[in-house]
């Protein structure tokens, strides 16, 4: 997936989206202000992004206040780059 913004790679963002969402971005790579620009710039980035935060929106009021323990959290990221590494390995 590409856009017009040589300077940000699109799956670099995507990766990055669900810190993004809870702003625990760590700077390392892309600033808060990167991603919402990219995101402002690029449809089909947006479109996943809109996607998710509508999928966590919904979730959120389904689960009230409630957190999911560290431990939960970090199992379920790394389920989800398994996921998306196995996506991009598939034609």
């Amino acid at each position: 997936m590409s856009c017009n913004d040589d300077e940000v790679d699109c799956a670099e963002v995507l990766d990055r989206v669900y810190v993004f969402f809870d702003r625990e971005l760590d700077d390392r790579t892309l600033t808060y202000d990167e991603i919402k620009a990219h995101l402002d710039d690029c449809e089909p980035c947006l479109s996943t992004y809109d996607i998710e935060r509508v999928i966590r929106e919904t979730l959120a009021r389904a689960c009230g206040c409630d957190h999911a323990p560290d431990e939960l959290r970090l199992k379920i990221r790394a389920r989800i780059q398994e996921v998306r590494v196995q996506m991009t390995r598939t034609p």
